[in-house]
């Protein structure tokens, strides 16, 4: 919580001192649609649909470079379909997920390009085997997730923007490292309002 804290207040006294007399933050609402997936689970396809949805704040570094922070909540998961392997056992999880992205964010004419890394904790799951039990508990799912993400936006105007997020979660969500590999992946389509 100290680190958290050191940092917040380093990166206002930085973006105060680089930008004096401009506003050194913007801030923006965000709400879309996730496409997930999870690899492991022998299900394919980005065939779980959910929300995603949370601010955004951009310390303004320079004319192009942003450093971004988010604070979202996003559904991932998996769900069968007709092309998934007939030996999975899954029919579908859900994750409930509370996400805080840091990005560094680069801008072009009317195009941001962003790359980073997030934290996640989950805060609900639920797995649901072929024949429609409940497995949750029998899984064995850790809490945290760390992710890779790069994410473009394209501002239609200047309150308006649309955005593409790729995430790949790089840890093992499964506690027993021996019971295989679960990774969470999703591409998320967003909305973008600037405040």
């Amino acid at each position: 919580m100290c680190t958290k804290l050191v940092l917040i207040l380093a990166l206002l006294w930085f973006s105060v001192s680089v930008l004096p007399g401009q506003n050194p933050f913007k801030a923006s609402g965000i709400v879309g649609l996730n496409l997930s997936q999870i690899d492991g689970d022998l299900l394919t396809g980005f065939d779980q649909p959910g929300l995603n949805a949370g601010m955004h704040v951009s310390a303004i570094l320079s004319e192009r470079w942003e450093l971004g922070v988010e604070l979202l909540y996003n559904q991932q998961g998996s769900r069968r379909n007709l092309y998934s392997n007939s030996l999975s056992i899954y029919d579908k999880i859900r994750l409930n997920v509370v996400e805080a992205p840091v990005m560094i964010l680069f801008n072009e004419w009317k195009f941001q390009l962003g790359a980073g890394l997030s934290y996640a904790r989950i805060i609900n799951a639920k797995i649901i085997d072929v024949s429609g039990a409940d497995i949750t508990l029998q899984e064995g799912l850790g809490d945290n997730m760390f992710n890779l993400l790069f994410s473009g936006t394209f501002n239609f105007s200047e309150r308006w923007g649309l955005n593409v997020r790729w995430s790949r979660s790089f840890n093992n969500l499964r506690l027993d490292k021996a019971n295989g590999l679960l990774i969470s992946r999703s591409i998320a389509i967003r909305g973008i309002y600037y405040f």
